[in-house]
C-alpha cells in the first residue's frame, strides 16, 4: 500500500472513533469500523442499536472519484466527508445518498435515535441502573456559607437524623452493623451535636473570657461527635465520657522565658481526651508522656510533645501578617504552588507523576533541611529566587498513585488565605482543628487560672496579643464548624457563593 494512503487511512480510523463512533456510543449505539478501502481512501462504519443498523462511509476528502460515490450510494446510508466541502458537485453527482460534513453528525444521532424509539420511549438503551443510595449533601451554596453550615450541622441534633448519618457512614465503609449499635451511636451523636451548637451559640454573644471557654468546650463536643459518627469510633456516649476520666489530655505550665504569654508552656499527655482523639485521627502518640512536669527544670522544649502558646498560634495560617507584626517567632505554615516554569508547561506535554512545586515560607525562617525533614514526598529541594515576599524553595513532588501533586500533599484550605501545609505540632499533629482546640485549652487556662498573665494581655504590656487572640477566635468560629461538619460526613464540603464561577446555575 502507498505510504501516503496508509497514513491517511490511519487518520480516518482515528477520527472515526473520536468523532463518529464515540458520540454514537454515548447514545448506546454499537459502532465498529467494518472495512477500510485504500483505493478510494475511505472507511465504512457500521452502527447498531436494538434491531436497527446503519452504515456510514467516511471519506478522507470530498475530492474523491465519482465512481467511488456511486459505489457508496448503493452500500451505505450516509456519506461523511472528513473535512469541508470543496466543489462537491463536481464529484458527488448522480447519487441519492446524502453527503454531509463530519461536523453535522449530531443531527444524525438525533434522527436515527428517533427511528429506534417507540413514541416517546427510546429502545435499545440499558436496563434500569442500580441506584446509588442518597447521601447527605456536602455542597453548600449561600450568600452566607457559615449560616448554611450551621443549618446542616443542627440537623443532627435529633436522634432520627443522627441515626441516618451513622447508617450512611457504615454503608459507605461497607461495614455491617446492629440496630443496637446504631441506636447508641445516634443517641450520643445527637447529644454531642446539641452541646457543640449550644457552646458556639453562647460564644457568639459572650465577652472575651467566656467566649474562649465556650469555644474550647464546643470543640470538645464536636470532636466527640465526629468520633461517634465514625464506624471506627466509640460506640456509646459512655465510652466518650470515659476518655475524660483522666482529664483533658493536655497540660500547661508557666513560661520558662521572660515573655509570660508567648512562652506559656503547653504539652500533651498519654491519657485523657486529647490523646484518645489523636489516636482516632491516626497521629503517632507513642511519645506522649504519662505525667506533666512538676517544676520548670523538668521542661525540655526541644522535645516534640511539649510546645508554647506562641508556637500554637504560629500554626494558624489565617493570622498571616498579624502574627508576624505581633511576634518575632517564625510562622509554622508553608504555601505550596505549582511551578509552571520548572515543569516546562506545555499543552501537548503528557501529564507526569512527578511535579515541581514552589514552597513559600513567609517568615523566612526555614532551611532546606527543615523542608526535607517534613514527612512529605519531596526531593531535589533547593532555594529559589523570587520577586515575591518570603523565602522560596523549589522541590519535586512524587505522586505515582495520583494524577495531581496535591493528591499526596494534605493542604489546609481556608476562605481567609491560600492553601497551606501546617508543620506538625506535638511531633505529629497536623489537623487544623486539633491544633486550634489545644490552643483554646491553653487560653482557657489563662483566662480562668492565670489572671496575672491574662491581665497583661487585656490591658498591659502584652496587649498586642489581644488583637492576635481575637483574630484567632473570629477565624476559628468560621472555620471550625466547617471542619467538624466535613468530618461528620467524612467528605469534603464544597462552599460557593451564588453568582461565582463555581456556583450551580
Amino acid at each position: 500500500m502507498d505510504t501516503g494512503k496508509k497514513t491517511r487511512l490511519g487518520i480516518l480510523k482515528s477520527d472515526a472513533q473520536r468523532d463518529i463512533i464515540d458520540p454514537f456510543n454515548v447514545h448506546n449505539w454499537e459502532g465498529v469500523v467494518e472495512g477500510s478501502f485504500p483505493n478510494g481512501e475511505y472507511i465504512v462504519i457500521t452502527l447498531k442499536k436494538s434491531d436497527v443498523e446503519f452504515k456510514i462511509a467516511l471519506l478522507y476528502s470530498c475530492a474523491t472519484e465519482n465512481g467511488v460515490y456511486k459505489v457508496l450510494d448503493r452500500t451505505v446510508d450516509l456519506i461523511v466527508v472528513n473535512g469541508s466541502f470543496y466543489h462537491l458537485e463536481s464529484f458527488a453527482y448522480g447519487i441519492e445518498t446524502e453527503v454531509v460534513e463530519k461536523s453535522s453528525i449530531q443531527s444524525y444521532i438525533i434522527k436515527w435515535n428517533a427511528e429506534v424509539s417507540e413514541g416517546k420511549i427510546s429502545s435499545g438503551g440499558p436496563d434500569k441502573p442500580k441506584l446509588k443510595p442518597r447521601e447527605f449533601n456536602s455542597y453548600i451554596q449561600s450568600e452566607s456559607p457559615i449560616n448554611q453550615i450551621w443549618s446542616r450541622i443542627k440537623q443532627f441534633k435529633t436522634k432520627g437524623l443522627a441515626k441516618k448519618l451513622v447508617i450512611e457512614r457504615y454503608a459507605s465503609a461497607g461495614i455491617s452493623y446492629s440496630d443496637e449499635s446504631i441506636d447508641s451511636k445516634a443517641e450520643g451523636l445527637a447529644f454531642c451535636i446539641q452541646n457543640g451548637c449550644d457552646y458556639f451559640e453562647a460564644a457568639s454573644k459572650q465577652k472575651l473570657n467566656q467566649r474562649v471557654v465556650s469555644l474550647y468546650y464546643g470543640g470538645i463536643a464536636f470532636a466527640s461527635a465526629e468520633m461517634l459518627a465514625s464506624p471506627e469510633g466509640p460506640s456509646t456516649l459512655d465510652e466518650v465520657e470515659s476518655m475524660t476520666k483522666y482529664g483533658h489530655g493536655l497540660y500547661t505550665f508557666d513560661s520558662t522565658s521572660k515573655n509570660s504569654f508567648e512562652g506559656f508552656v503547653v504539652g500533651v499527655l498519654s491519657n485523657g481526651f486529647y490523646k484518645k482523639w489523636m489516636d482516632f485521627l491516626g497521629f503517632d502518640t507513642t511519645l506522649f508522656p504519662s505525667k506533666k512536669p512538676k517544676k520548670a527544670e523538668d521542661i525540655d522544649l526541644s522535645k516534640p510533645e511539649v510546645t508554647t502558646l506562641i508556637e500554637l498560634f504560629s500554626r494558624v495560617p489565617e493570622l498571616e501578617d498579624l502574627f508576624l507584626l505581633v511576634t518575632n517567632s517564625p510562622a509554622n505554615w508553608l504555601n505550596f504552588h505549582y511551578d509552571s516554569d520548572a515543569n516546562g508547561f506545555s499543552l501537548s506535554q503528557p501529564r507526569l507523576r512527578e511535579t515541581y512545586v514552589t514552597i513559600n515560607d513567609i517568615s523566612c525562617s526555614k532551611t532546606k533541611e527543615d523542608i526535607a525533614a517534613l514527612s512529605l514526598p519531596l526531593e531535589q529541594i533547593e532555594y529559589q529566587t523570587s520577586e515575591y515576599p518570603g523565602l522560596h524553595f523549589k522541590a519535586l513532588v512524587k505522586h505515582p498513585d495520583t494524577e495531581y501533586w496535591h493528591g499526596v500533599i494534605n493542604q489546609h484550605r481556608s476562605p481567609f488565605t491560600g492553601s497551606s501545609i501546617i508543620i506538625p505540632a506535638f511531633g505529629s499533629v497536623t489537623e487544623y482543628r486539633a491544633i486550634c482546640v489545644a490552643l483554646l485549652y491553653s487560653l482557657s487556662i489563662l483566662v480562668r487560672y492565670r489572671p496575672s498573665i491574662w491581665r497583661e494581655v487585656v490591658s498591659g504590656k502584652h496587649e498586642n496579643y489581644l488583637a492576635l487572640t481575637e483574630e484567632f477566635l473570629d477565624v476559628y468560629e468560621r472555620l471550625a464548624p466547617q471542619e467538624f461538619f466535613e468530618n461528620l460526613l467524612s467528605k469534603r464540603v464544597r462552599v460557593t457563593q451564588p453568582g461565582s464561577m463555581s456556583a450551580q446555575l
